[in-house]
């Protein structure tokens, strides 16, 4: 096997196993949203079918390019896949719009990386002639080196500057597990979410729903935003049209008595509590226990701490974020 052949293989194997492994385990939530936004909802995103099909894509542009440009020596092939990390690393990239997606920076940044580029492979081949000829050959000869540093190279160019957000991918995980139903994997990823914002609240309340722990496990979880986050209206869901989410939640008696909950609004929920549950061995736990800070409240007094944690006495008496 000739050294150039080794090195196309070589390269074309560590290409395969980066790509599809970058999009399949890293990028398949990202991709998933970004796709559903850019085509308005009309299209959905498979993780394994759209690795393949999008590794497949860049390895024709490269080998595209690779025949175009022609280059042979000091890890000439390996340059030829650099317009294929290119724009993987853009379609790993785009955020979310008011209607559909933002190529953010990459609008002027990808045209004036790709002038650079062209003015590098020019260079490249004018000096390819005067190169001398490797000594080394082999797998561990210059050339295969060369071509594996820049390699190395490129995986790091797509690492540093594609979305690696980390509230992105949380958010984009949970929207894509509420998609497909799995609403406790969903509650377990909010679990581990750091810093939780209106939208994740709102989801978290949805998924909560679902699971039909509205009124017992709720303020186990982050929450901010107060009942402008049940509904869709002053946020929105990337995944979940806001008429799935309305539809479902409108007629609910829990919504309306959790919305008092998370605003503290005892008042309206002790007056709206007796319609729905009007015995107290009946109430769920979190009306029983904000019924009883209400009646302490009537007669001036507050429940002793410290309260334990889930319990909606930590949410009452709680830090109040918006």
């Amino acid at each position: 096997m000739s050294e150039q052949k080794f090195i196309h293989i070589v390269c074309s194997v560590l290409f395969f196993l980066f790509t599809f492994s970058y999009l399949f385990f890293f990028q398949a939530d990202v991709m998933t949203v970004t796709q559903h936004l850019a085509s308005v909802g009309q299209t959905f995103y498979n993780p394994l079918l759209g690795a393949i099909l999008i590794t497949i894509v860049l390895k024709l542009l490269q080998i595209g390019v690779s025949s175009l440009v022609r280059l042979t020596k000091r890890g000439g092939y390996a340059l030829t896949y650099f317009p294929s990390f290119l724009f993987l690393t853009i379609i790993s990239d785009l955020k979310p719009a008011s209607h559909g997606v933002s190529f953010g920076n990459w609008v002027w940044i990808s045209p004036v990386l790709f002038v650079i580029y062209f003015f590098v492979i020019i260079s490249v081949k004018r000096y390819e002639p005067y190169e001398l000829e490797s000594r080394s050959i082999g797998p561990f000869s210059q050339q295969v080196w060369s071509s594996l540093l820049i390699l190395l190279g490129l995986f790091l160019f797509t690492g540093l500057f594609s979305n690696t957000d980390e509230h992105f991918h949380q958010r984009a995980k949970i929207e894509s597990l509420i998609d497909k139903r799995d609403y406790v994997g969903a509650l377990h990823v909010i679990k581990t979410v750091s810093n939780t914002d209106s939208a994740m609240s709102m989801l978290t309340i949805y998924a909560i729903a679902r699971c039909h722990q509205l009124s017992d496990s709720l303020f186990y979880y982050p929450l901010i935003g107060g009942s402008d986050v049940l509904r869709p209206g002053k946020v929105h869901s990337w995944l979940q049209p806001d008429s799935i989410l309305q539809k479902s939640t409108r007629n609910s008696a829990n919504y309306q008595l959790v919305g008092f909950l998370l605003d503290r609004n005892l008042h309206d929920f002790a007056r709206y509590l007796v319609k729905y549950y009007p015995i107290d061995t009946i109430r769920p736990r979190y009306y029983r226990e904000a019924y009883q800070i209400y009646l302490l409240h009537k007669k001036g007094l507050k429940p002793k701490g410290p309260f334990a944690a889930g319990s909606y006495a930590a949410y009452y008496f709680g830090q109040r974020t918006k």
